[in-house]
């Protein structure tokens, strides 16, 4: 039996023994063709999880009874990722694929290289949450990926904070470990804050600040690799590692 598809509310909708959902989700619900009856998966984005069932159907609600709830818990480590802001659409694309492969921030990064010029930060902010929450519906995660404001390399590297415990990884062309081996030295690792360049790579001066933060540059193998390529190696290969 195929698993039910997920969607995702904010915890206050859940209310008693029912789960009404409005928006953008009730015409998804629509293109699938579900009605009265069908069951659901329903995520809070905080960790409970609801199987409900469909009892009733209109324009603009999906109303729905609970059958069972789970608290789950988030996949470990929790990893974020600094992405240096590329050019044209591939942003929306490294986004979609970071949550996919299990990412729980994204940090879009001004670094001295980064060519693009942002503008209207607001609605660009919005339309990559929306491609995170597509994104967390279609591969049935839990929880939905921040995507933070935009930071600049600088102010970002030096205001992180890390917890005990958080492995710091700067992929760089010129990095000479593995991160393979890095990843094995590391497998209690419940964070891990990962870097990565726009096209061009990072400056050698944001690779020293890098480093003095207490960044590993590591290598992600011998051929230079596109900013989209990267981002999604070394996430797969985290996920590889700790999952």
């Amino acid at each position: 039996m195929p698993r039910p598809p997920r969607f995702f509310i904010s915890p206050e909708q859940a209310a008693g023994h029912s789960i009404t959902i409005t928006g953008e989700d009730v015409r998804h619900i629509a293109v699938l063709r579900m009605e009265s009856g069908d069951e659901l998966l329903i995520a809070d984005g905080r960790g409970m999880e609801y199987a409900v069932r469909i009892m009733g159907i209109d324009r603009t609600t999906v109303r729905t009874e609970i059958i069972s709830q789970a608290k789950r818990e988030p996949a470990s480590p929790r990893i974020t990722l600094g992405q240096g802001i590329p050019k044209s659409d591939k942003m929306d694309l490294i986004i979609q694929k970071a949550t996919e492969l299990g990412v729980s921030a994204l940090v879009p990064l001004v670094t001295e290289r980064t060519i693009v010029k942002i503008r209207d930060e607001e609605k660009r902010a919005g339309r990559w949450q929306k491609i995170a929450r597509e994104a967390a519906m279609q591969s049935s995660r839990l929880d939905i990926p921040q995507i933070e404001p935009v930071r600049s390399f600088r102010d970002y590297v030096f205001s992180l904070n890390p917890a005990p415990g958080t492995l710091l990884l700067f992929p760089w062309e010129e990095g000479t470990e593995p991160v393979k081996n890095v990843l094995k030295r590391n497998p209690d690792a419940g964070n891990i804050v990962v870097l990565v360049g726009p096209e061009g790579g990072f400056s050698g001066k944001e690779a020293n600040e890098a480093k003095s933060r207490g960044f590993h540059p590591v290598s992600l193998g011998s051929n230079i690799l596109r900013t989209e390529t990267a981002a999604l190696a070394v996430l797969s290969m985290i996920g590889y590692e700790y999952r």
